[in-house]
């Protein structure tokens, strides 16, 4: 896998139908002819993980209590439970100890576990958030770290779990779908109002929170950036 490649396996949302517009094939096709004109022969690994049966989609859902976004349940189905995408990578749906699981790739030893206890909390909500855990611990914050905004204040109330529980917080009620580099990290919303939107957050801290202002599904941002891909090579 090349450094612009994406792992996207996970839970994504709207209606992708991926067997119409042959999103598949078109992806195969643009990546032979990147390599083609790299002289590069082709590759010896396949362009996709093996899509997901239906009873290993539901397991996924039953074991995080969520149902899936269509466009993203749609893509895992019929396109793949990994492949190239935007960013330098993204997720696959792997297995933990026996058990589906979404997994940060290559670290099958901390998974991403989905928190879906609550909606996901947006950029401008977010520090308000982190204050109200603090506040509920018994801690009232004093300092905003600019990097960090209140991780300091998490250390303090949860010790050797601040960090963990600080990123869970983070991410509640989403999961992570790329890794965009340099700290930046493209999220699919699963519970809340947003159900099924993209948003991106820079350095986990306060970003604008979708990519370039626009509002995407994931099937608008998967195809753009096959797009932008298919016009490049």
């Amino acid at each position: 896998m090349h450094e612009a490649e994406l792992r996207v396996g996970e839970v994504h949302g709207g209606v992708l139908q991926p067997g119409s517009s042959g999103v598949r094939e078109r992806v195969i096709a643009v990546e032979e002819a990147e390599r083609r004109a790299r002289g590069r022969g082709p590759s010896r690994y396949p362009t996709f993980e093996p899509v997901l049966t239906p009873a290993e989609i539901a397991e996924v859902e039953a074991q995080f209590g969520v149902a899936l976004p269509d466009e993203y349940r749609t893509f895992l189905a019929e396109v793949g439970a990994g492949g190239p995408g935007a960013g330098i990578r993204a997720h696959v749906v792997g297995r933990i100890d026996g058990k589906s699981g979404l997994v940060w790739e290559n670290d099958e030893d901390h998974p991403w576990l989905l928190d879906p206890s609550g909606p996901f909390v947006e950029t401008e909500d977010w520090a308000d958030q982190q204050i109200a855990t603090l506040c509920a611990a018994g801690y009232e914050p004093t300092t905003r770290d600019e990097d960090d905004d209140y991780l300091g204040g998490y250390r303090k109330v949860f010790g050797d779990a601040g960090d963990d529980d600080w990123f869970l917080e983070h991410g509640r009620g989403a999961i992570p779908i790329s890794d965009n580099g340099c700290g930046m990290t493209g999220w699919l919303i699963i519970v809340g109002p947003h159900r099924g939107r993209l948003r991106d957050r820079d350095c986990a801290v306060n970003p604008p929170f979708d990519a370039n202002g626009n509002r995407h599904t994931f099937r608008s941002w998967y195809l753009e950036w096959l797009e932008q891909h298919e016009r490049a090579a």
